[in-house]
């Protein structure tokens, strides 16, 4: 097992965590946890196409949807810091 494979499966490991913790504590943790298995499908699939998604076009994708996670993420940070 590679170190990329690895990585697919922390990413899945860490989405089903933040999937059970949004089912006992805060529906928000759904948020990153699809964005963790998009993360672990993305790596997925870069291990097993000859084509690398880091890079170009593809790695362009892959930063934009990571920011807009970050985005939203600290946004619901400062609003439920804000709101009490």
């Amino acid at each position: 097992m590679t170190l990329s494979y690895i990585y697919v499966v922390l990413w899945y490991v860490l989405a089903l965590y933040l999937i059970y913790m949004g089912v006992k504590q805060d529906k928000f943790y759904f948020v990153p946890a699809v964005f963790f298995v998009f993360l672990g499908t993305w790596a997925l699939v870069n291990n097993l196409i000859e084509t690398n998604l880091m890079v170009g076009v593809y790695g362009w994708i892959y930063r934009g949807v990571a920011i807009l996670a970050l985005i939203v993420c600290a946004l619901k940070y400062y609003f439920s810091k804000k709101g009490g």
